[in-house]
């Protein structure tokens, strides 16, 4: 949960996790749409599904932990940071970990002037995890900067005049604190799009599970790329979803914002009742029927739920 999010946003959600998967055998018996729910909010939901194969792969070989880099490292979801992590804190083994408030320690440590993007600056990193974690209690020290990085040598205004480390600290001692670690280029990609809620007569939303923009491999409300001065009615793009023949009436519900992985995003949001039931249309693998009063807890993505929350405030207003 800690990869890519912050601890303060971790906090709640493990918390409900753990009440709700407190064993490895029992996250194993979970389907995918339940892990979901409980990881609604956290995004890069590759990381719930890869903590559900491996929790299924842990299960059938009796519940207990590779212990080792290699064995740890084989299971789906778990890099060189994951795998140090597990041996360091939950083993006690003297393995090296490197999360961002590392990186950042030792930039401003040894004035390292570029960040662990390739392979001979990222093992110019690692080697100084290692030396860190190579003692009797090295588990100590990973957890130490760890925290001395998340409230001390923070990313901005660190507290240098209270670290224990600043009378080893190059760049405290050269006044280039500010100067590292270097800054790190960000991409985002803006997009613009169109999300559907579809509803046929007997009270049920269309949902769609692949083939969408985002969200690949979760079941979502159809999302399509559009122009920001999309005509009004229904868009020629709908009809890869319905029949147009089919639509009783179109409304727009206003838009919202969302962000997922490196892209911006603002999507309109379109209500289009069906003349039919679900009943009367079938559909290929990739689409379903979902009640309208079950779509809160059936979709798992706060993607979908942001659009459906524009449906309901536009009913309240209506």
């Amino acid at each position: 949960m800690l990869q890519q999010t912050q601890v303060s946003t971790v906090r709640d959600y493990f918390v409900r996790w753990m009440e709700r998967f407190p064993t490895v055998e029992k996250l194993a018996k979970a389907d995918e749409a339940e892990v979901f729910r409980y990881w609604q909010g956290l995004g890069y939901y590759s990381r719930a599904r890869n903590i559900l194969k491996t929790a299924k792969l842990i299960a059938s070989a009796g519940g207990k932990f590779p212990e080792t880099r290699k064995g740890l490292e084989a299971l789906p979801g778990i890099g060189a940071y994951t795998a140090g992590a597990i041996l360091s804190l939950a083993f006690h083994k003297r393995e090296a970990i490197l999360d961002g408030n590392l990186v950042r320690i030792f930039s401003r440590l040894y004035e390292l002037a570029f960040l662990p993007t390739g392979k001979k600056e990222s093992e110019t990193y690692w080697d100084y995890a290692k030396k860190w974690a190579d003692a009797p209690k090295g588990y100590m020290h990973n957890e130490a900067l760890m925290e001395l990085g998340r409230t001390t040598c923070k990313p901005r205004n660190p507290l240098c005049a209270s670290c224990p480390l600043a009378g080893a600290c190059q760049s405290f001692k050269d006044g280039r604190i500010s100067e590292f670690p270097p800054t790190k280029k960000h991409t985002q990609k803006d997009w613009h799009g169109t999300v559907l809620v579809v509803e046929s007569t007997d009270g049920k939303i269309l949902a769609v599970n692949g083939g969408q923009a985002f969200l690949e491999g979760q079941l979502s409300l159809p999302h399509f790329e559009s122009a920001k001065t999309a005509t009004a009615g229904l868009p020629a793009k709908a009809e890869d979803y319905i029949n147009a023949d089919d639509v009783e009436s179109v409304s727009d519900c206003g838009n919202f914002r969302h962000n997922i992985t490196i892209h911006k995003i603002e999507c309109n949001v379109l209500h289009v009742k069906l003349k039919k039931s679900s009943k009367s249309r079938t559909l290929p693998g990739t689409y379903s029927w979902v009640p309208k009063a079950k779509a809160s807890e059936t979709f798992a993505n706060s993607f979908s739920l942001k659009a459906l929350e524009r449906l309901a405030d536009r009913a309240d207003k209506a």
